[in-house]
């Protein structure tokens, strides 16, 4: 890619404190009365992880998301939401999406942080412990968590994945290829978790369902007459029953298929989970229904979602990590 993503990682240390990344923005002023959550400085964590070769700049920032996600967990769990006091939110549970989330950026930090190698293991395992197969955590958490165990404890992936096949095997139809009955949020992950399950345990089903439910994800999500991705809008989603709201659209969707079609196209070198990958990626840069760009040319900040009135004007934390880590998924 001949992109540079220095704008990018510039804005995310604005972002920054010494206590970890801002949540959310007014415009692209951090929020500091919103507070911080364990879901994006474990994000950021993976970007570090990811770019610190590229942007060394990274490296200084990288512990304190790392010391970030070691705050929260206590006794009784671990804590998603800091408050501005820096107190935090008793409002967590074990099937929340930050469970998953801090388990894959733990994963990555096992393998490429040696520094910090020994307490992630141990930290790591103080948070799988939380999970068994009888939780039956919400789906993307099952998914982040095959995408944390990819790097530790890779020989426990097989039932997490076979969670994902049960339930796309529970809901899919002669015409609807997918894990729920709703298209919604962050949906590429889900793919991506069976496809890092073949890539671990090379068992063909997983491989099977990942590109079938990635294929239906296209031909559902992509228009070729326009010839750009129009996501699952946040107010209603894409149904089974055909019903289909366009707007407001998330980068978090153009992030997660990203990393999705780049592993699909590693696996399979089929050119055309290479040519989606890039295609999706152009969403930002305004290959998207409305022809605008989600990318501040100023700050390098990427607006929070596209509304049929133009772009959403906030640029918050979740925004500028879509970006990056599909950006950093490019790159492999």
């Amino acid at each position: 890619m001949s992109q540079n993503a220095q704008k990018q990682v510039d804005y995310l240390l604005k972002l920054t404190d010494n206590i970890g990344i801002i949540e959310h923005c007014r415009l692209n002023k951090p929020d500091y009365i919103e507070g911080y959550c364990v879901d994006d400085n474990a994000r950021a964590l993976q970007v570090c992880l990811r770019l610190k070769q590229s942007y060394p700049v990274l490296n200084k920032v990288l512990p304190i998301y790392f010391d970030f996600l070691k705050s929260a967990l206590k006794k009784d769990g671990l804590y998603n939401d800091l408050n501005s006091d820096h107190t935090w939110q008793k409002n967590f549970e074990i099937n929340s999406e930050h469970y998953g989330r801090s388990l894959a950026a733990l994963g990555e930090t096992i393998e490429f942080e040696p520094n910090l190698s020994s307490q992630t293991t141990k930290f790591f395992d103080q948070i799988y412990s939380s999970f068994t197969q009888k939780s039956s955590p919400h789906l993307r958490v099952s998914a982040q968590i095959i995408l944390g165990l990819k790097y530790y404890r890779s020989e426990e992936i097989k039932p997490w994945a076979d969670l994902l096949v049960n339930q796309y095997l529970k809901e899919k139809t002669r015409s609807w290829h997918w894990f729920e009955p709703l298209l919604s949020y962050d949906n590429g992950r889900l793919p991506l978790a069976l496809l890092t399950a073949y890539q671990i345990t090379s068992k063909p089903p997983y491989l099977q369902i990942a590109l079938e439910s990635l294929d239906f994800l296209t031909k559902t999500t992509f228009d070729k007459k326009l010839d750009c991705f129009v996501f699952p809008g946040n107010q209603g989603w894409i149904d089974k029953k055909g019903h289909k709201t366009i707007f407001d659209q998330q980068p978090i969707e153009a992030g997660s298929i990203t990393e999705s079609y780049c592993l699909a196209y590693k696996i399979t070198k089929k050119i055309k989970y290479k040519n989606l990958a890039l295609k999706s990626f152009a969403w930002y840069s305004g290959k998207n229904i409305l022809n605008v760009s989600l990318i501040n040319p100023l700050t390098g900040s990427i607006y929070d979602g596209l509304t049929k009135n133009g772009v959403n004007l906030n640029q918050g934390a979740e925004s500028v990590l879509s970006y990056l880590l599909a950006y950093s998924t490019l790159l492999q």
